[in-house]
Parts: structure tokens; C-alpha cells; sequence
């Protein structure tokens, strides 16, 4: 395309640059301008941004079949620019992309020459100039500025100058992603614009599986992206959590602390045993996202390594037909993330946060009875610090003296804030700040962000995370290109959480704490003679013990890297070379003191662990594209390379030498130690082609095969393809009309093999267990393996439409998906005569089927005011369709006793089935003959944990410069367990166990009524088997007692809508700014589940807690109060 390199010899120069004279006469002599015949009948059609003139050049070149022709010292080649063509003729591109260039063009035949000079002004014409903004106050560089025939670009600081022919009255801005905008110019000189960026339209390109990029008008099958500016107001440590009520079919299930694990599923749950999450795919890397569980600590998601503030966008591809061409891992769906690459021009950008969490409410508590049994103070009434009756079912609280917790005598008074005031305001900061820029042939961005949290606990959950994220583009040459990126995370955290239900977790404050209690009295923990704790309840550890008696820290590196080198063979031709690893090292320890009241650590026990983790991802893939006539063609062929490899090793001892000191030699025994090696390799090649005819209908064809080494020989190869197809009717049919402007029907089917997360299923693996009189012993592993293992296959198809209506004011997308996983890897229980504990199965199939919709409409576009409103809505349902042969149900979690969690044929997954009471035919609770005890059912069917539907409501508004924006999250059906209830329940602390207490003291304590019949107190409304309603009373303190041990009376309807986020935020205006050295500035302040609006748990119950982030949902144990997030950010680039 370029006539001169630079470095030729005299005589060659010469004769080049006569050659180009020659052919400059002819074309002036033959009057053959761009504007001739041949120019002007010839489109094309361009969505391009910020890409450079030779790039530009190259599409149309191989649109047309024309040669564009310049020197280097006419026209700099390497400029960038955006500009949006609908089959517009080339001479009109051209006009726009040269204009304020100082040059024109001219034809003969098919080729172009740009030389210097410049077409006549039109008569008359009015000079205007300006700046153009999107709606976040950000330059927009490349925008197409239009006035009739007359076009020019804004450039790098998004300024722009135009020569407005006579009689044309409005000025048209055109930018990807955002609709072109008109402007009237009545008169004016200095016009200034906002353009308010867009959510991913139709005609644009978006970034499919492993990085291929498509129109979205071309795809099959749902994709959804995530407006990522604003999700970024609302800052979240916790990536997944960012997500909630933004994209349909999405569940996002949150950790209560800013360090946990959080959950997230698309479209229901595939797996009845394995992982349900999807793939998290940064920058074509695979990351690895398991949850960090371990023991009974909860180290938190990968995902939330994550940083925020370096992500540009986000695409969510839904289920196997999006996420087919990544096989396996992508079965569950695909979070696709691309980060920032940074631009030529240099830029600073520091983004500074700084939000606080708090709890929003508590539970409702009774203050009319304090700590004590049978409505005693304590039996001795002389016991210091006694942990014997913890519980509130002493007297009515009326100031009388009595033996604290602190050995004081005090009057006896309730204390309505002591759990509030255990709990205090959590900072949450976050600085960054990055620098990009660089050149024509290299580009950087730089950039560093710095967190810090604390908990609303205090000395809980501290955590500092240090990310460094560095990206280099470099362009060789029009062929050759280079994007490495590398980006390391340092996580420090001290005293993360126990699980919820755990003892030692200090949350577990509020279910238990007596009413009478000052907590001033947990203070001091220890005592000072002995070193043992002091108490507060038999089952859980002083909180203040926990905190600073039973710490633990870990620190874990991970560095993200990626290579991928572009060659470009042909213009329509070239190859991907992509390489990745994601590798972290991880080291920590857990410490419990000599002396804790809870029974399983009195000795004090102290554990270290050293895990080291790299995923490795080798990819190569060639890719072609071309149009031929009215069909387009582009197609892939690559093959992968995954290995996982693991390394882990624990040092533990179990009872201590001397109190407080962390050290492995501080045993009184032999320290045991474990090292555990985990390695996973998975070959794979695959192809995809998609064929298009006049841009309105589109095939898509995929197929992969995996070669797993977690599966057998015979059975660890396996191929599957997809199929889909588009038609857009709006074209097809000319339907442009006011009301609908456009109008597209999609479908695909798919087919998605699995292997076994977990190596080492197939052989009967064992393990060393330490030495018997010098001789080494060792154990096979309590679960059968299974040599003949297959893998899974999901199977799945969906179908849909997109639409836009009202001149593309209202935009549509609703999914039908069907998809069922056969063939589980799933691991089941067998009875004890069989010498294991349970064993590895190829069984079970569940099924998810279900709808999503979502909408995006500008209610109002004037000027000065816009009102854009989303909706999001999904309904997924699931069933067990079968299991292993001869069982109907298994266990999948339990909470305890009372309540369990299964996988059941004909049920939805997550099944919640437990100790309930029996009914009569009316459907009355039945009561034994002695009227103090209800007849149980054992079996007893709550529902499932899943819910009905989920939707999501987002509205902006945008007033000049100023934008306020909120979310609801919608949550409806599903139930949920709560083990904080019921201890509330047994520990006599809630208001509803109050219920018959004044009657019972009045008759059995005031009136001293002590006949062999309760003539008051606490009542069950039931009924005998005869059908005879029962009136006999019960102690207070046996009914609640009894309660519990029922599950159904602690489970509750976990619906909800909730304001999930808020922002008010305000750009400023360049004149404040201009005498200093910064560019953009922005302010905002932000919240974070600001309030439950709709719910049916009770008062300080969050219908969305959870346990854990696995499969065994529905429960919640120790989980936090509904809590809120709340702060302001600043934004400025310089």
C-alpha cells in the first residue's frame, strides 16, 4: 500500500517518485477524481475504533478492490481514528477521514492516490469548533463530526473544527457505541457535545469465546455485557458480588465478609457434586476461580484477585452454546473479562475510594429476662464468671443485684445495644493510579492499586492487597503484533473468618449473648492467673479470645501473564499465538491458644501450610475472513494445551507446650505432616466457521475434542460441536420502519463434554499415617475409585429474539434455553458392610430449562435530560431427572440433625428436607398424649433452595453534568435455613420467646402454683390424634427449647427486592480546570444494598445469606446481619 520505505537507493527513489508523477499528471489530466463514477457508486460499510489509517485503508481495500496509494511524508499512516460507515461510498469515507489532513484524492481505475491539497470550501461556509465528551466526561478521540458533505474528526484532546456549508443548520456526531446525535447550530460558533455511551448494540463488535471477534448482529446464541464504569462507583472488593442483578440468568449468592467466598451460577445448577461456577477468562487467560474453602477457615473466591479499576469490559456468555469452544471448563458459562491496553497519547488517571460497611439491623431481641435457667439468676447465685447459664432464661430483669459475668455484683438490667455495640464501621479504601501511553508502534499502560479493608469487627478480617497490572501493544510492522500483559497481586489478610456455624466465628455473638450482659464484661478474655479463657457460652469462644488468642495470617502471590503474538499472513488470513499461566504462591498458618472454652481445642493446636498453584495455557489459532460477493466467511482452527499442576504441604500439631507461642516447635507431641500433589493435563482441538449472506443471515458451526488425562484410556477423548443460526428479518424484509428498526430470530444447539475436576479417581490411591514400632504405616483412601469413568455431556439448545423499537429508543432480548447433564462424575455414599465410606459414579442427569429477558429504553433524550432505564428477568427451573440405579435421593449437605440438603429424583436441585411436625388431615399440628412434646416428622419436604425468578431494574438520570443512577434486585421464591434463628430460639435471646413467659411467672414463681398441671405458660397449637384441640402449657424454656429441634419452624421464604446500588455523581466542566494540570475530573458518591424493600425472613436475617459458596445451599448458620456499603470516589486524568 505505501509507495516509499524509506531506505531505498538513490536510483530506485528516483524512479518511484517519477512513476508516482506520472501517475498524479494522468489522473489531474483525465479529471478523474475519487468523486467519478466508480468511487461513488462503490460502499462499504466500516465499525471501526480507534484503529489506525492503515487499517482503515486495508478494510475498505479489501471491501473494494481498490489500491490506496501515499507517501509518508504526505499522510501520517499511523493515526488513529474511529469512524461508523453503513454502506457508504468511498469517496464520502474518505472525505471524512482525511478531512483536516491537508489532502484530497484522486482515481483512475482502481487506484487511489492521496496527495496534498484540499477540495474547495463550500461558498459561504461558517467556521464552528468544539469538544466532544461522553456522559463520564472522558475525551472521545476519532469522533466523526458531519455537516452535510463536509466531515472531520475530533482529535486527541476530543476537539474538533468544522466548516459548515450555507443553508446546513445541524452538526451529526458519530461514535462506535454510542447513537449518532444531531445538534442544531443556530447561529452558534463554539458548540460542545456529551455523548452518553451505550450498553454493546447489535451492529457492534463484541469479543466472543477465546477472543474471537464477532458482531453481535452475527451471534446465535445470548451474550450480555456489564456496564463497567458504573459498577466501578459502587466499589466491591469482591468482583462477583458487583455482579448482582445486572445480567439475566445470573445468580450471584454473596459472602457476608469482604474476604469470602461468594457464589455465582448461570442459568441453574449442571453438577450434582462437581463445580457449578463458570470460567473466568481474562485477556484469553483461563483463571482459576474454585472457592477458597479449607477446613473451617474461608479464604475467599480467586475471582477477587481480580482488580476492578484495570477492567474495560465484561461479557457474560451464557451456558454451552456461548462457551462451546472452551470445552469443559466452559460448561457452566463464561465470564469474559477484557482489561485495559492504554493508548498512544499519555494520559494519568488515579481513581481514589473510600467506603464503609456497616450493619443496617439487628434481630429483634427480648429485654425483659436475663441470663439465668428456669427463671433463677444461677442456681448458686456465687459463681463468677460461670458459662453454666449463659442462656436469657432467668428472672424478669428489675435492677435486683446479682453475680455478673465479671465476678461484680450489679443490678440486674437489660442491656439492648450490647450486640450492637460489638460490632463497629469497616473502611474499605482503594487508590490507583496508571499511566499509559507510548507511540504509533508501542503502547503502554502501567498501572498500581493499593486496598485496604478492615472488618465490622473489629481486628477481623484485615486485609491489604498490593496489584500491579502491565500491559505492552507492540507493533512491529503491518503484519506482526505483540500484547503481553502481566499483572501480580499480593493478598495479606489477618484473622480471616471462620465458617459461620464454627465456634471460634465471633459473629456468632449475636445469637447467643445474654440480655443482662454488659459488654464491657467480655473484658478482660483471659484470666490472669491460669491463662484460660473466660467464657461466655459452652459452645462458642469469647469473641475477644477468638480475635486476639486465635489468630491466623496468610499471604498468597499470584502473578496472571499472557502473551499473544498477531501475525497477519494475508489480509485475510492470520495467526494467534497465545500464551498464559496463572501461578500463586500461598502461605499461612492457623494458631489456637491453650486455654479456649470450647471443648475441641482446650489443648491449642497450630497448623502451617505452603500451597504453590500454576495453570498453564498454550494456544494457537489461525484465523480467516472474507467476503465474497454477498457472502461473508470466517473461520477458526487452533488447538490448546491446559495443565494444572498443585503442590501443597501442611505441618500440624495438636496440643501445644507453652500458651501464645506460634511456633511448630511448641509441641507436646510429634507434629503431622501431609503433602498433597495434584497435576491435570487437557489436549484439545477445535474449529469454528460462521458464514454470512448479505450481513442479515448467519451459521455458526463449532466443534472441539478434549483429551483429558483425569479419565481412563478409551473414554478420555471426546468431541463435541454446535450449531446455530441467525436471521435478521428486518433486513430481509426492509422493515425499517418508526416503530421497529430492527428485528432478529437466533438459535443454536450444542453439545459439552466434562471431565472430573479432581485427578486420581480412577485407581485406589493411599497414604502414610505416621509409624508403629519403626515400622510405616498407611491406609487406602475411604472412597472407591472408578477405572471405567466417562466423561459428562451436557446437552443444550436455545432460541431467541432481538429487537429495537421507537427509532432504537427500546431495546429487546428474550432466551428460551433447554439443557440437561448426563453421565455425572458424582460421589455417593455405600453402606459400611462395604469397607468404604462412599464411591465414584458415572450417573444422574439434571435438567435446566427456563426463560431471560431483558430491556433497555431512553425514556426521555433531550438535551440537557436523559432517563435510561434496564431490566433483567429469568426463570430457571431445574429437576433431578435421575440418580444412581436403586437411589432416589442423596445427601448433598447437612446443617445438622434436624435439616438436610439433597439432590432427589423429580425434585429441583437443592432440596431441603428435615424434622418437621406431622399433621392431621386438616392439616393441624399433631402433639403426643402427654401434650409437651409434637409428634415429629422425619422426613419432612421445606422446598428448594433455588429460587422461582430474578430480576433486576436499573434507572440513570443525567441532568447537564450531573447523573444519578439506582438498582433494585429482585429475588423471588426459594427457601432458606437459618441455624442463627434457631440458637436464638434455644438460648432464649429472640422476642419471640417471650411468648407465655409473664403467665408462667405469674402462676409458677408470683402465685407459686405447683400442682402436677401448668395452669400457665407456653402453649402448642395442636391438636391430639382424636382431634382434640390440646390446652396444655408448657415451660417457656421447654417450648423454645423443643422448637429447634423442628427445622421447618426456623425456615423461611427467601425472597427479596433490595436497593442493591445507588449513585449520585457529578463531571466537571473544563473552566475550573484549566489552570491546572488536570484534564477530567468526576466525584461520586456510592452505596452498596442500601435497604430490603420486600422480604419474608425476620428482622436481621439477610434472605440471601449463606453458609458456603458450594452446592449445598439453603442454609444459613452464623451468617452476618443485613449490612451496607456506603462512600463517595473521586476520578481525574491529567
Amino acid at each position: 500500500m505505501q509507495l516509499c520505505s524509506g531506505n531505498k537507493e538513490l536510483n530506485a527513489r528516483i524512479i518511484h517518485r517519477l512513476g508516482l508523477f506520472v501517475f498524479a499528471l494522468c489522473c489531474l489530466l483525465s479529471l478523474q477524481q475519487v468523486s467519478a463514477q466508480d468511487a461513488k457508486n462503490t460502499t462499504v460499510s466500516l465499525q471501526v475504533n480507534d484503529r489506525t489509517l492503515k487499517e482503515v485503508f486495508l478494510e475498505i481495500e479489501k471491501q473494494t478492490g481498490f489500491t490506496i496509494e501515499f507517501r509518508h511524508d504526505v499522510l501520517d499512516q499511523n493515526k488513529h481514528i474511529s469512524i461508523i460507515a453503513t454502506k457508504e461510498s468511498v469517496s464520502k469515507v474518505l472525505e471524512r477521514l482525511l478531512a483536516g489532513t491537508g489532502t484530497t484524492f484522486l482515481q483512475k481505475n482502481k487506484s487511489i492516490l492521496i496527495i496534498k491539497g484540499s477540495p474547495a470550501a463550500p461558498k459561504a461556509a461558517r467556521p464552528v469548533s468544539g469538544n466532544v465528551r461522553d456522559n463520564n466526561g472522558e475525551i472521545l478521540i476519532g469522533v466523526s463530526v458531519s455537516a452535510n458533505t463536509v466531515h472531520t474528526t475530533t482529535n486527541e484532546n476530543g476537539d474538533y473544527f468544522i466548516n459548515v456549508p450555507e443553508g446546513v443548520d445541524a452538526i451529526t456526531f458519530n461514535y462506535v457505541g454510542i447513537k449518532p446525535y444531531s445538534e442544531k447550530t443556530e447561529g452558534r460558533s463554539v458548540i460542545n457535545v456529551q455523548l452518553a455511551r451505550q450498553n454493546v448494540e447489535l451492529g457492534q463488535v463484541v469479543v466472543t469465546a477465546l477472543g474471537i471477534k464477532r458482531e453481535a448482529r452475527a451471534l446465535s446464541y445470548s451474550i450480555q455485557g456489564v456496564n463497567v464504569e458504573a459498577m466501578n462507583e459502587t466499589k466491591s472488593t469482591n468482583l462477583i458480588n458487583s455482579l448482582s442483578g445486572k445480567v439475566a440468568g445470573v445468580q450471584v449468592i454473596p459472602a457476608g465478609f469482604n474476604t469470602g467466598s461468594s457464589r455465582i451460577i448461570i442459568r441453574g445448577n449442571n453438577s450434582l457434586t462437581g463445580n457449578n461456577q463458570p470460567l473466568f477468562v481474562v485477556d484469553g487467560m483461563p483463571i482459576d476461580n474454585e472457592p477458597g474453602e479449607d477446613g473451617s477457615i474461608d479464604y475467599g473466591s480467586s475471582a477477587n484477585d481480580i482488580n476492578p479499576d484495570d477492567i474495560e469490559n465484561i461479557q457474560i456468555l451464557k451456558g454451552p452454546n456461548a462457551s462451546a469452544l472452551y470445552g469443559s471448563r466452559g460448561s457452566n458459562g463464561v465470564v469474559l473479562i477484557t482489561t485495559k491496553k492504554g493508548s498512544a497519547k499519555f494520559k494519568v488517571a488515579f481513581n481514589s475510594s473510600m467506603m464503609f460497611q456497616k450493619l443496617t439491623e439487628f434481630p429483634e431481641y427480648q429485654n425483659a429476662y436475663g441470663v439465668g435457667t428456669s427463671f433463677a439468676i444461677d442456681p448458686t447465685n456465687r459463681i463468677p464468671r460461670s458459662t453454666v447459664n449463659y442462656r436469657s432464661w432467668g428472672s424478669p430483669m428489675l435492677g435486683q443485684p446479682y453475680v455478673a459475668l465479671d465476678g461484680k455484683v450489679k443490678p440486674y438490667l437489660p442491656h439492648p445495644d450490647n450486640i450492637k455495640d460489638f460490632y463497629s464501621t469497616a473502611g474499605l479504601f482503594t487508590n490507583s493510579l496508571a499511566v499509559e501511553g507510548g507511540n504509533a508502534s508501542n503502547v503502554y499502560r502501567i498501572a498500581y492499586t493499593n486496598y485496604s479493608g478492615t472488618s465490622v469487627v473489629k481486628g477481623f478480617n484485615d486485609m491489604g492487597r498490593h496489584s500491579v497490572d502491565f500491559r505492552l501493544l507492540n507493533t512491529f510492522s503491518k503484519w506482526l503484533t505483540l500484547d503481553s500483559k502481566l499483572n501480580y497481586v499480593r493478598d495479606i489478610v489477618d484473622n480471616r473468618q471462620y465458617s459461620n456455624s464454627n465456634g471460634r466465628n465471633p459473629t456468632n455473638l449475636y445469637t447467643h449473648m445474654a440480655r443482662s450482659t454488659d459488654l464491657a464484661e467480655l473484658l478482660p478474655y483471659k484470666d490472669p492467673l491460669t491463662g484460660m479463657e473466660i467464657g461466655t457460652h459452652r459452645n462458642f469462644s469469647n469473641p475477644y479470645w477468638v480475635i486476639n488468642e486465635n489468630p491466623n495470617k496468610d499471604i498468597k502471590d499470584r502473578l496472571i501473564a499472557s502473551f499473544n503474538a498477531e501475525a497477519k499472513i494475508t489480509p485475510w488470513l492470520k495467526f494467534n499465538g497465545r500464551f498464559g499461566t496463572d501461578l500463586y504462591w500461598w502461605d499461612g498458618f492457623e494458631f489456637n491458644n491453650i486455654g479456649s472454652v470450647v471443648a475441641s481445642n482446650p489443648n491449642g493446636f497450630m497448623r502451617t501450610f505452603n500451597t504453590k498453584q500454576q495453570n498453564l495455557n498454550l494456544e494457537g489459532i489461525f484465523s480467516f475472513s472474507k467476503n465474497i460477493k454477498d457472502f461473508s466467511i470466517q473461520a477458526n482452527l487452533g488447538a490448546s494445551k491446559y495443565t494444572s499442576s498443585m503442590e501443597r504441604r501442611e505441618q500440624r500439631i495438636n496440643s501445644l507446650l507453652q500458651p501464645g507461642l506460634i511456633n511448630l516447635s511448641n509441641a507436646k507431641e510429634y507434629p503431622t505432616v501431609s503433602q498433597t500433589i495434584r497435576r491435570k493435563e487437557i489436549n484439545s482441538v477445535f474449529g469454528s466457521v460462521s458464514l454470512g449472506y448479505r450481513n442479515y443471515a448467519f451459521i455458526d458451526l463449532t466443534g472441539r475434542n478434549d483429551k483429558s488425562s483425569t479419565l481412563p484410556k478409551g473414554n478420555n477423548s471426546y468431541f463435541y460441536p454446535s450449531l446455530g443460526g441467525s436471521l435478521i428479518i428486518s433486513d430481509l424484509l426492509h422493515m425499517n420502519s418508526n416503530f421497529l428498526n430492527f428485528l432478529k430470530v437466533r438459535g443454536s444447539i450444542a453439545m459439552v463434554g466434562g471431565d472430573s475436576n479432581a485427578p486420581y479417581l480412577l485407581e485406589q490411591t493411599y497414604s502414610f499415617n505416621g509409624f508403629l514400632n519403626d515400622a510405616t504405616l498407611a491406609s487406602l483412601s475411604t472412597t472407591m475409585n472408578n477405572p471405567d469413568l466417562k466423561p459428562e455431556k451436557t446437552n443444550s439448545y436455545e432460541f431467541g429474539l432481538n429487537a429495537r423499537l421507537l427509532k432504537n429508543r427500546i431495546s429487546l432480548d428474550a432466551t428460551y434455553y433447554n439443557a440437561a447433564t448426563t453421565n455425572q462424575i458424582i460421589t455417593a455414599q455405600l453402606p459400611a458392610s462395604s469397607g468404604y465410606q462412599q464411591r465414584i459414579y458415572n450417573a444422574g442427569k439434571i435438567r435446566n430449562w427456563g426463560y431471560e429477558a431483558s430491556a433497555t429504553a431512553k425514556l426521555i433524550a433531550k438535551k440537557n435530560f436523559q432517563w435510561e432505564t434496564s431490566l433483567n428477568f429469568s426463570k430457571n427451573n431445574s429437576m433431578v431427572v435421575e440418580l444412581i440405579d436403586g437411589v432416589d435421593r442423596f445427601q448433598m449437605n447437612n446443617n445438622s440433625s434436624y435439616l438436610y440438603v439433597y439432590a432427589q429424583v423429580g425434585k429441583p436441585y437443592a432440596y431441603l428436607r428435615g424434622l418437621g411436625v406431622a399433621r392431621d388431615a386438616k392439616g393441624h399440628m399433631l402433639i403426643e398424649d402427654g401434650g409437651s412434646l409434637l409428634v415429629k416428622d422425619n422426613d419432612m419436604a421445606f422446598g428448594t433452595a433455588s429460587p422461582d425468578w430474578l430480576g433486576g431494574i436499573n434507572n440513570t438520570f443525567r441532568l447537564g453534568r450531573l447523573d444519578f443512577s439506582f438498582l433494585f434486585d429482585v429475588k423471588m421464591g426459594g427457601v432458606i435455613y437459618s441455624g442463627s434463628f434457631s440458637r436464638m430460639l434455644t438460648n432464649g435471646v429472640s422476642a419471640e420467646t417471650l411468648y407465655g413467659r409473664d403467665d408462667f411467672y405469674l402462676h409458677s414463681v408470683i402465685l407459686g402454683e405447683n400442682g402436677s398441671e401448668l395452669s400457665g405458660g407456653a402453649q402448642w397449637d395442636a391438636y391430639f390424634a382424636d382431634g382434640t384441640k390440646n390446652t396444655k402449657y408448657v415451660t417457656p424454656q421447654n417450648y423454645e427449647y423443643a422448637r429447634p429441634n423442628y427445622a421447618e419452624f426456623v425456615i423461611y421464604d427467601a425472597s427479596f427486592i433490595k436497593l442493591r446500588e445507588v449513585t449520585l455523581g457529578y463531571n466537571f466542566s473544563e473552566k475550573p480546570l484549566r489552570r491546572t494540570p488536570i484534564k477530567t475530573a468526576r466525584i461520586s458518591l456510592a452505596g452498596r444494598n442500601l435497604a430490603i424493600l420486600y422480604r419474608k425472613t425476620p428482622k436481621g436475617l439477610d434472605p440471601e445469606a449463606a453458609s458456603t459458596a458450594g452446592n449445598g445451599q439453603g442454609i444459613e448458620n452464623g451468617a452476618l446481619p443485613p449490612n451496607a456499603i456506603y462512600g463517595f470516589n473521586i476520578k481525574l486524568t491529567l
